[in-house]
């Protein structure tokens, strides 16, 4: 049985039903997921676990708070980190994901 995993991605033009895709490698079935709002990632975290996944990554947009609701909503029964990039680079970041970037 794979192990299974996935990266969510949040931002308001996504659409879940069309914007996903899985990749199954190495007995780990790695998924790529979208929601729209912080209310979604929460909703969507629960039924994560409630599928068996073991572990979630999300996008920079959730931030710490964000991921450990997440985790708490999910009874902990999947890990949830999100991704940040270095100090020395958050500059470039912005410049990149800033307002008007889209």
């Amino acid at each position: 049985m794979s192990k299974k995993y996935a990266f969510l991605l949040m931002g308001k033009d996504f659409n879940p039903q069309r914007d996903h895709a899985c990749f199954s490698a190495g007995g780990v079935d790695s998924y790529i997921i979208t929601v729209r709002s912080p209310e979604e990632a929460v909703k969507k975290a629960r039924e994560l676990a409630d599928e068996g996944f073991g572990a979630l990554e999300v996008c920079g947009a959730f931030g710490e708070n964000l991921a450990r609701e997440m985790y708490q909503a999910a009874d902990r029964r999947l890990t949830v980190s999100y991704v940040v990039c270095p100090k020395d680079q958050e500059e470039a970041s912005l410049q990149f994901w800033g307002p008007g970037k889209a």
